[in-house]
């Protein structure tokens, strides 16, 4: 009978309930965005859902971003895109990280033959010339098919009707750092803080009605009106009134350049990263050195892996150290750096025991005379964008143009004020990256796409200083040798190592037993406690028979969200959501 059938049927159903199943995660059909806060990650799919393509709902995140992060980027920062454009098939990377001022000279950090920190932390000397703007205002003209003000409109949104503050965003207001801005500017306290002066604490609103309004006259007018004119001479004012060297010219004459990425090939995949001065040609010299590894067969996160992966981070920071530059001020033999040759002669260097590696010889770059944020976007028709964009430091320099309603970066701070002088994010470089006016500084930032079968698989990139090479390196390594998703890939126990003396940073969750044979393999064990985690910030998409899988970094306010038909939406990550 029916009733006899009814529990037949349903035992049957409970035999056959799998014992696990695959977990939920952020996917759809119509593309997908990851980036380091839930109100910008809206923003690009609410362009993506109104019609616009990858790159109109970068410009989008990226604008709110500078408005909801300012802690990590803004558009008194910079940029490095890389894309790819489903129509001509091409990648492409635009360079907008900012440049030195003419003015700008090898000495321009020290005073009586000594480093001057202060200078390059807070100081007018350690303003770059903003590119993210100018980069933005290509990306929406040769690649995008909506206007400024389409693509504006979130950010102003975010800005005039208020944003609940980041975790990330309180948290960086107890910064030694950020209190030194503070006490140097009424201008930060009274754009940043309450009129109480006290911090905004993680979900408390806040507004800022001076980005509202420059935003909107820029979206307007064009970007020019940031560039030239009343705006442009009240930054330079600024800039010089704290010891800087700008003049309005700088501003004016400024264009991001275009780069050709480095590209290699790893277990069959073609990866392409960001060109020099960015950290891309370090990331393919790590997996070019990595592919001589077994790394599979090693398993995830074991002792031989992660050595493996140590190794081969040492040995390419070693070769950054003295072989990179800005190619347009110093000759980068990039060829030799990125081949699988060379990379097979450094991995013979390594051994079963940590090893401390000098630069190769050789590859030093020749002179010519003469805290961050990352995001990804995919859209159905195959476009592909992946950008990096920072301010540098928390805050940047800290100095904020009043009424205007950002804070200036402080990327001068990444060239060498010295040859062999330490930056602040644990780097010393040759003088290949020595300042120069017009010159770009040395940077970690490697915004990077896998693709397979010519196609975008995974677009990839972090923030973190450093970290920010090393994390890319395990979040490819974890999409191809170990089969994750974004979702697994971002949520794993990271590692991270420069040189075997500052010693092999790890995440809880690798075991102690491998810790413990990873020491007795030579290598310094720096552990992270279980409530913390480092600046490895990954925000990664990836494409998987048509559909689009999206997450963000839980080390941060990471959002990965995607767009199903209809204009649904799909997101995870730290969420604020108004009742």
């Amino acid at each position: 009978n029916t009733e006899e059938w009814s529990c037949k049927n349903m035992k049957k159903q409970i035999y056959m309930w799998p014992s696990y199943w695959g977990k939920p995660v952020a996917h759809g059909s119509m593309g997908a965005v990851s980036c380091n806060n839930i109100y910008a990650t809206r923003a690009g799919l609410e362009i993506l859902n109104k019609g616009g393509n990858a790159f109109d709902a970068a410009v989008a995140v990226s604008l709110t971003l500078s408005v909801v992060e300012p802690h990590h980027s803004g558009i008194g920062g910079g940029c490095f895109s890389l894309l790819y454009d489903a129509k001509t098939g091409k990648t492409e990377g635009i360079d907008g990280r900012g440049i030195a001022p003419a003015k700008a000279t090898a000495d321009l950090f020290i005073k009586d033959g000594e480093v001057q920190d202060e200078w390059k932390d807070l100081g007018g000397q350690s303003v770059a010339l903003p590119g993210l703007l100018k980069t933005m205002d290509i990306v929406l003209k040769k690649y995008g098919t909506m206007t400024l003000k389409d693509v504006a409109a979130p950010a102003i949104r975010c800005a005039r009707n208020g944003f609940g503050t980041s975790y990330t965003g309180a948290l960086t207001m107890y910064d030694n750092s950020v209190e030194r801005k503070m006490r140097l500017s009424e201008a930060f306290r009274k754009l940043y803080l309450k009129e109480d002066g006290s911090f905004y604490r993680f979900g408390e609103i806040q507004k800022n009605q001076e980005i509202a309004d420059l935003l909107e006259n820029i979206a307007e007018q064009g970007v020019d009106y940031f560039y030239k004119g009343k705006v442009a001479k009240q930054i330079v004012d600024l800039i010089n009134d704290r010891g800087g060297c700008f003049d309005v010219s700088d501003m004016e004459s400024y264009e991001p350049k275009f780069r050709e990425p480095v590209k290699t090939t790893y277990r069959g995949y073609e990866v392409a990263a960001f060109a020099p001065p960015s950290g891309g040609c370090a990331l393919v010299e790590m997996l070019n050195i990595l592919e001589n590894y077994d790394v599979r067969s090693m398993g995830h996160n074991t002792a031989a892996s992660i050595h493996a992966l140590t190794e081969s981070m040492k040995l390419g920071f070693a070769d950054r150290s003295v072989a990179l530059g800005d190619p347009d001020f110093v000759n980068v033999d990039v060829e030799r750096l990125t081949s699988k040759k060379f990379a097979h002669e450094r991995f013979t260097l390594a051994g079963e025991k940590a090893g401390e590696f000098a630069s190769a010889d050789g590859i030093e770059a020749k002179q010519y005379p003469g805290n961050t944020s990352h995001f990804v976007v995919m859209d159905k028709d195959g476009n592909a964008f992946s950008q990096t964009q920072t301010i540098r430091d928390w805050f940047g320099c800290g100095i904020v143009v009043d009424g205007l309603g950002f804070v200036l970066n402080n990327a001068m701070s990444d060239f060498s004020a010295a040859v062999g002088a330490m930056t602040s994010q644990g780097l010393a470089y040759g003088s290949a990256n020595a300042i120069q006016g017009g010159k770009t500084p040395l940077s970690s930032m490697s915004p990077s796409m896998v693709f397979k079968d010519g196609k975008p698989f995974l677009a990839i990139g972090a923030a973190g200083g450093p970290r920010i090479i090393t994390g890319t390196l395990q979040g490819i390594v974890n999409a191809i040798d170990f089969d994750m998703t974004p979702e697994q890939l971002v949520n794993a126990p990271y590692i991270n190592c420069l040189t075997r003396a500052q010693g092999l940073e790890v995440e809880y969750g690798i075991s102690g037993d491998t810790r413990k044979i990873l020491e007795e393999m030579g290598h310094k064990i720096v552990p992270v406690p279980v409530d913390q985690a480092m600046s490895t910030m990954l925000n990664s998409v990836m494409c998987i028979d048509s559909e689009f899988y999206a997450a963000g970094t839980k080390r941060v306010d990471g959002c990965g969200g995607a767009l199903l038909p209809g204009g649904h939406i799909v997101l995870e990550g730290v969420s604020q959501e108004e009742l």
